[in-house]
């Protein structure tokens, strides 16, 4: 009898675990780098947060007017796969922008195309935003994580293992399956 009182606690706890792990995140609406935002390639916008922004080293400036054009300190470019890209400080997010490249000046880039002189563009912590913007799930794939479902199939798409909440589910469904097992053996025994 313990044994199962002890599977149904488990099994709520579980049951617990599972609604937390599926919840959908909150999507946001978002005012993008010119027009509204829309993602290239991998990168993702980064929701700006002022203690972890901190944390990152992150600090913004707007781009200098040189001999050749508007130029950025060469530590706020990002090599996104080849190609040039910079984050752009919105009032709520920090927005990726593929970039053209001219001329080094020193330790200076010329941005050709891409960004105005009136952008606040991250001139350190770039790196460590790209690698956040990464980590961030498209809205499109946030919207499908509302049932379990859902989140074995994005999961399953990301190459990752099982998610969470079916590996809870399996150790329910194993610890009840266990104490149902010892209960009748218990009793074919007595």
């Amino acid at each position: 009898m313990r044994i199962l009182r002890l599977t149904a606690r488990v099994s709520l706890s579980a049951a617990t675990l599972l609604a937390i792990a599926t919840a959908a995140p909150a999507a946001l609406g978002h005012a993008g780098h010119g027009d509204e935002f829309k993602p290239q390639g991998d990168a993702r916008q980064v929701r700006r947060q002022a203690e972890s922004d901190g944390l990152l080293g992150v600090a913004t400036a707007r781009p200098a007017q040189g001999s050749d054009g508007l130029t950025v300190p060469s530590t706020a470019l990002v090599d996104a796969n080849g190609k040039p890209l910079l984050f752009v400080q919105m009032e709520k997010t920090y927005d990726p922008v593929f970039v053209q490249t001219g001329a080094s000046q020193g330790d200076r880039v010329v941005v050709t195309k891409g960004i105005d002189p009136t952008d606040e563009v991250v001139i350190s912590g770039a790196l460590s935003l790209y690698a956040e913007s990464l980590k961030t799930q498209p809205a499109e794939q946030a919207a499908e994580t509302k049932t379990p479902a859902a989140v074995a199939v994005t999961n399953s798409k990301a190459g990752g293992g099982l998610p969470v909440p079916a590996l809870a589910a399996g150790a329910v469904v194993l610890l009840g399956g266990g104490a149902i097992w010892l209960a009748r053996r218990q009793k074919r025994d007595a």
